[in-house]
């Protein structure tokens, strides 16, 4: 298990004296953003054993002598919002894996990834650690604060027992009270939108494993083909709708090996059997999660076909959901309207490495939206300017913002296909602050790109 900072912080950590709902760092108040009474909210979970003694909001509902449980053992997920969906500065994830049930069923294995966007996608790894099979607060600290909207904890394994289980899970940070809105998005393959399958290859049952499944928003049934065999499911949307993405999570109660792996996508804004082009591909691992195809650009859907061609071994094709979801761009207005109207756009949806000009990834999104500006406006140049906070000293992040814009020109280049003499990166380093540079929030707003039209 990572080791928490040394600091006053931890300290107060090792005592136990987290129980408390809030406390201060650094001056500033920090407390439970995943729990309920906080406004934190369970915007996906892959399984639950059933929806009252085991569902799995009692991992943030706060009542300590309740667990959650999955379906099996098999590795799976749960994603927490804000309150608000708001964006938070988070300093610590802690779970305590305690349940009533035999310690061989508490989780172990723990991998903890980030969102500043989407509960379906851009999410980035934060590290790994493993849980003490021990009932107590056990403590993932954040190499550095960090921004996130959407938190994802991955259950990778247990002790041993036949089901994967934990009581409370607890992010301590603060929510950033000048931050832009989430970005809006819609499931327009809900059920409980008028979404319906309009054909599929087999179905086991029509009770405990019927396709209609694939279309709840949650709950604890799944479906299963009666055969490992390639299989298509057909979706027809309530209407027609401009789609960004599609998810899958590919959890069963039954043997992972029966989990679906390799999935093709193709769409149709025409008819339910011809008129289909392929969006995408997806090749699964063995976790329940929500498993994203992000599309190049929006594209008209009435219709979507998953094509199931292949699991990872067992003698049925098993799948939980699928979520297909049109988008709002991050920031409100697109970005190509943005540079239309006022001749720049502020972009901190592009992370880096510390101290470092490597991209995160989880930055693809806001990259293939300045692709897209460029591509549908073939007379527009662009200046890439990095910026920085004041952390490190004036050459250091001034040599460090330069790369940092190099780098989103060479992905722009390399990834896109952009022209490179429409391109020409500056760094500025610390010398244009557009917020205080003596607090987090203000350093965090400092570290951007711009883009400004020439």
């Amino acid at each position: 298990m990572k080791k928490p900072v040394s600091s006053c912080w931890s300290v107060l950590y090792a005592v136990g004296l987290l129980l408390a709902s809030m406390t201060t760092v650094w001056g500033q108040e920090i407390k439970n953003l995943a729990a309920m009474v906080e406004g934190g909210h369970l915007v996906f979970f892959s399984s639950q054993y059933n929806s009252t003694e085991w569902k799995a909001e009692h991992l943030i509902d706060g009542s300590s002598d309740k667990g959650w449980a999955g379906q099996n053992k098999g590795a799976q997920s749960v994603i927490i919002g804000f309150k608000n969906d708001g964006l938070a500065e988070v300093h610590d994830v802690l779970i305590n894996p305690y349940t009533k049930e035999n310690s061989s069923t508490w989780a172990k294995d723990i991998e903890i990834q980030v969102s500043t966007t989407y509960p379906f996608r851009d999410f980035r790894p934060v590290g790994k650690f493993t849980l003490k099979n021990e009932g107590n607060d056990q403590v993932f600290s954040f190499p550095q604060p960090t921004q996130a909207r959407y938190v994802k904890i991955r259950f990778l394994s247990n002790y041993g027992g036949a089901y994967m289980e934990a009581g409370e899970v607890t992010v301590m940070g603060r929510l950033l009270p000048q931050a832009p809105p989430a970005p809006g998005y819609s499931n327009v393959a809900a059920a409980s939108k008028g979404a319906k399958i309009e054909k599929y290859t087999s179905q086991y049952d029509e009770s405990t494993w019927a396709v209609t499944h694939l279309l709840l928003e949650d709950g604890d049934k799944q479906w299963a083909g009666k055969s490992a065999g390639s299989q298509e499911v057909i979706i027809a949307l309530p209407e027609l709708a401009e789609i960004t993405d599609v998810s899958i999570n590919n959890y069963s109660k039954e043997d992972p090996k029966t989990w679906a792996k390799d999935v093709e996508v193709e769409v149709s804004s025409t008819f339910s059997y011809k008129g289909f082009s392929a969006v995408g591909k997806l090749s699964m691992p063995q976790i329940g999660d929500l498993h994203t195809i992000s599309l190049q650009r929006p594209i008209p859907a009435k219709y979507v076909k998953i094509f199931f061609r292949a699991n990872h071994g067992g003698s049925y094709m098993e799948a939980a959901r699928v979520r297909v979801f049109k988008t709002e761009a991050v920031g409100g207005k697109p970005l190509a309207q943005q540079l239309v109207e006022t001749g720049r756009a502020v972009v901190h949806e592009i992370h880096f490495g510390f101290n470092s000009a490597e991209i995160l990834r989880g930055s693809e999104t806001v990259l293939n939206q300045i692709a897209k500006a460029l591509q549908e406006n073939p007379k527009l140049e662009l200046i890439i300017e990095g910026h920085t906070d004041n952390v490190g000293g004036a050459q250091f992040n001034l040599e460090l913002s330069r790369k940092r814009a190099d780098a989103v020109k060479r992905w722009l280049v390399d990834k896109a296909g952009i022209s490179e003499v429409r391109l020409t990166t500056v760094g500025y380093g610390l010398i244009r602050p557009i917020a205080d540079n003596s607090t987090e929030e203000g350093r965090a707003k400092n570290r951007r790109v711009e883009l400004v039209r020439k």
